[in-house]
Formats: C-alpha cells, sequence, structure tokens
C-alpha cells in the first residue's frame, strides 16, 4: 500500500507520445496564461496532463489506486491497436481487426470522461441518475433484498470516491449505445509536414453539450498525422488543409494545457482563428462539413 501511484493521468501517456518530436518530447503552452512553460523549454508525456492522486480512494486500510490500475490496463490493451495503426498504412487498412474499431470507441469514451473538463458534467449524472441507473443497488445486509434508502444514496453520491469510481464506470455503463450505432469509423491520415499539437480536452463533437459519445459524429486525433472520425459518410474531396482547423479545434477546447512540438504553430493558428471565425461551434461546423456528407 506504500507504493501506490501518484501521477495519474488523464491524457495517457501512450497516446501524448503520439504527437511529440523526435526527440520524444513537446513544449507545453499554458491557455490562461498565454504563454509557454519554462520559456518554451521541451517536456515528456509523463510530465503533464495528470492530476496528483486524481484516481486514489480512501479506505479502511489507506489509501488505494486500484482505479488507475484498471486505467492502465485499458490503456495497455488500447496502446496495442495504436501500435498496430502507427506501423501500417491505410492500403492495409491499419491492420485492424473487426474487434479495433469498437476498441477505439470505447477508448474515445474513456478518454472523455476522464478528462477534467468533463467532471462537472459526470457530477450532474450524479446528482440527476438513480443509482441503479449506474448500476449500483442498495440491499439489506440481513436479506441480500434490494432496497431503497435515501439518506445511504445521499452519503454515497456525496463521497468523493464514488466520483470517482463512476468517472471510470460510465463508459461501461453507456456502452450500450455503441451496440446499435451503425455510423461508419474512418481513420483519415494527414501529411506530416505540421507541428504536433495536442490537448487537455482532444475529443471533438459537433456543438453538443451532452454529446451522445457512442452516437454522435466524432473526431479524434490518434496521432500528428492520424484521425479517427466517426459518420455517416467521409467526403471524397477532404483537403488536406482541414487538418490545421481540426489543430484549431483541439486548441481551444483546451482548458489548461496544450502540449506542441513548434512553438510559432500555436500564434499561427490563433491568428488564423482571428481572422476566419468568430466562435468554436462555427469552426466546429466548418470542420464536420468538410469532412462528413449532411
Amino acid at each position: 500500500m506504500n507504493n501506490i501511484s501518484w501521477r495519474h493521468h488523464y491524457i495517457p501517456e501512450f497516446y501524448l507520445k503520439g504527437f511529440t518530436n523526435q526527440n520524444g518530447k513537446f513544449k507545453v503552452f499554458d491557455v490562461t496564461r498565454q504563454s509557454f512553460i519554462k520559456n518554451g523549454k521541451e517536456f515528456s508525456p509523463e510530465s503533464y496532463f495528470y492530476e496528483v492522486e486524481g484516481n486514489t480512494v480512501a479506505t479502511d486500510n489507506g489509501p488505494d489506486d486500484f482505479i488507475e490500475k484498471r486505467y492502465g490496463d485499458i490503456d495497455n490493451t488500447v496502446a496495442k491497436v495504436f501500435n498496430r495503426i502507427k506501423n501500417s498504412s491505410s492500403e492495409t487498412r491499419f491492420d485492424l481487426t473487426e474487434m479495433d474499431m469498437p476498441a477505439l470507441q470505447f477508448f474515445a469514451s474513456v478518454l472523455f470522461w476522464r478528462l477534467p473538463t468533463n467532471y462537472d458534467e459526470i457530477k450532474r449524472i450524479i446528482n440527476e441518475k438513480e443509482l441503479h441507473e449506474l448500476g449500483l443497488f442498495i440491499r439489506s445486509r440481513e436479506t441480500n433484498e434490494i432496497v431503497q434508502d435515501v439518506q445511504t444514496e445521499m452519503k454515497i453520491r456525496a463521497n468523493p470516491n464514488f466520483f470517482k469510481a463512476t468517472k471510470l464506470v460510465l463508459p461501461f455503463i453507456t456502452y450500450q449505445r455503441l451496440l446499435s450505432c451503425r455510423t461508419p469509423l474512418t481513420i483519415q491520415t494527414f501529411p506530416k509536414e505540421l507541428p504536433s499539437i495536442c490537448s487537455d480536452n482532444p475529443v471533438i463533437f459537433n456543438g453538443a453539450d451532452s454529446p451522445d459519445i457512442y452516437y454522435d459524429d466524432l473526431i479524434l486525433p490518434l496521432t500528428k498525422t492520424l484521425v479517427f472520425i466517426r459518420g455517416k459518410k467521409l467526403r471524397q474531396d477532404v483537403m488536406n488543409t482541414i487538418k490545421i482547423d481540426i489543430d484549431l479545434i483541439v486548441l481551444k477546447q483546451a482548458q489548461k494545457y496544450v502540449s506542441c512540438t513548434d512553438a510559432k504553430y500555436i500564434e499561427m493558428l490563433n491568428k488564423y482563428y482571428a481572422s476566419n471565425y468568430t466562435s468554436v461551434t462555427e469552426l466546429k461546423a466548418k470542420v464536420f462539413q468538410s469532412l462528413i456528407e449532411q
């Protein structure tokens, strides 16, 4: 118990490695201060996009990081899919199996609920949904029958451990939506000339405040050059320049940190936004219309 982890990444390290330079590092832009940390010093993926003991829970035997270990199991499984994608090409359909695409969608859901920017939505769900809707039931110790106990429910909802557990299980609770979704999935390749960029909020939906994670159209950059897209029909005439707009969304959605391999790229993106868009909603609409036939 004394050797539990404390650096808990909400953006997994394996994912961040897809947005580093040749040295496996990136610069970190502070969104609030609008400047690069330590004058543009390069950092490893281990150094940012984490919370201290963000997934540690309190137990009668002391702190426990079993939630973080479960995230580690998920990350290790999906990382193998990512490695296969990065080491293949579109000509071989990235060597993906029938199970890999659902795995990528599941990862997008896990990542979405893992992000601090979505914590308020998790709290709303906890407050509004019945415990049984979250897969939980209160049972009598004497009879093992399901009982209703308002006070116990309130204590459960208020417990910080419950929030952390809900964050982990939400992708599993909502997974049934994926089974009924027939929307095509595509991995789009873009040229490698642009700098790499990622942020603390890389999952892109088109305008919905409470998106249906397994159903709504989705854009998720996988690496510097590869973008995962869920949409009815990908346009055949996708321009490579749309990658700049996708990178711009990643930047403008950020809450705290953005990683980038070239400091000048952030400046360029901000100038481009100021000259072409009046809102992020407008930007998203343009990107989805450019990628997906409506």
